[in-house]
């Protein structure tokens, strides 16, 4: 990558620098306190008393929005206390985010409607019944993109009264292999929606993606590929005989990847990636990619794909300084190599090797760059392998 020495790019660059720092640790606060912690308010009554009179000054949100708010400025208010501006713009944007669900609303959700989670179970996994406690805070979207600065919004949300949502059970871990949460059924709508004529899934895990398509009468028929027995013998024996159009589905054991490349293009209308557990997991994610981008025939699309390329925007912005700084000779001390893992240096050379004939002569190419959704073109247009 080459970035052209003008006032202009440097302008732009400096912009970003000065908020991006800030949206990283924004992110990874709320993100990483709700995934450690069950965020619940310890005095819902005491909570609600003092967003009942902020609100007046706050018509446009509910007082329950405020009682969300309030506990997510309680998380990311002693990080920027010494910067209001940022506090001011950042409660902003997440309070135009937020979400609070109607339970009602959400127990319409078919799966969530029809499957039974209750005393099921077979061999190392059980089906369970989660709850989230009133005014808990959930993620339950990939972030809010703001363009223009290259910034990510944490999409919160919670429920004014107890929701319970299934879960599966995995004892050896004593854990949640895997749930319909929120963040679920937000993050499959797209998919859901998209699915049609034959199709592909590949991944079977909770089966929730299989039963909605299955609803839908332009779905002919739904397999299901899965390497794991266990997962399979489970589907079968406690999910699958309660589908209303289990006709429709066939569950086929092999390995994903492997399934994919032997497949001949055009057997199936429409596939769907999950063999991932989250963003983290971004290996397997390409492994996949790396073949579905060449399907003319069949459509192909991967859950939470966005995800990721907002996650190697952090890298691109990277290879942006970089170049820039050997643009105008300076002496930037590198990352502490120390804290890199494997993966981050993979990353780091994939998305070197991604941009390496790119250049940047003036500030909106940076915005292009960063936009996730053109890394994503980038990555279908490139035979590079991560």
């Amino acid at each position: 990558m080459k970035v052209s020495n003008t006032r202009r790019i440097a302008e732009k660059l400096m912009q970003i620098m000065q908020i991006k720092q800030a949206s990283s640790m924004v992110n990874m606060i709320i993100t990483n306190s709700i995934a450690a912690n069950s965020i619940i308010p310890p005095d819902v009554g005491a909570l609600r008393q003092e967003a009942v009179i902020i609100q007046k000054e706050m018509p446009e949100y509910s007082v329950a929005q405020v009682m969300m708010l309030l506990m997510v400025e309680s998380l990311i208010g002693p990080y920027l206390e010494q910067q209001p501006e940022a506090m001011e713009f950042f409660m902003n944007w997440i309070a135009a985010e937020s979400r609070v669900f109607d339970v009602k609303e959400f127990n319409k959700n078919p799966y969530i409607k029809n499957i039974d989670f209750t005393n099921q179970s077979d061999g190392d996994y059980e089906l369970r019944y989660y709850d989230l406690m009133p005014y808990e805070l959930s993620i339950y979207n990939i972030p809010k993109r703001i363009e223009e600065l290259c910034v990510d919004i944490p999409r919160v949300g919670c429920f004014p009264e107890e929701f319970k949502y299934p879960v599966i059970f995995q004892k050896s871990i004593k854990g949640t292999w895997m749930s319909v949460s929120p963040n679920e059924v937000f993050t499959m709508e797209k998919p859901i929606k998209n699915a049609k004529g034959k199709v592909l899934t590949l991944g079977c895990g909770m089966g929730y993606f299989a039963y909605m398509a299955s609803l839908k009468e332009d779905v002919e028929s739904i397999t299901i590929v899965e390497s794991e027995q266990s997962v399979i013998d489970l589907f079968e024996k406690c999910l699958l005989p309660q589908f209303e159009n289990k006709d429709k589905i066939t569950i086929i054991k092999a390995d994903a990847i492997e399934f994919l490349h032997d497949m001949e293009d055009g057997t199936f209308d429409y596939c769907f990636a999950d063999i991932w557990i989250g963003i983290e997991d971004i290996i397997p994610y390409f492994a996949v990619k790396e073949i579905g981008r060449h399907l003319r025939k069949t459509k192909i699309e991967y859950w939470i794909e966005d995800s990721f390329a907002i996650l190697l925007a952090s890298n691109v912005w990277i290879e942006i300084m970089r170049a820039f700084s050997e643009a105008n000779r300076l002496d930037i001390p590198p990352l502490d190599e120390g804290i890199l893992t494997e993966l981050d240096r993979r990353k780091e050379k994939y998305i070197s090797r991604l941009l390496s004939g790119v250049e940047i002569t003036k500030p909106e190419h940076i915005d292009y760059y960063m936009k996730p959704k053109n890394i994503i073109l980038l990555i279908n247009s490139t035979d590079i392998i991560f």
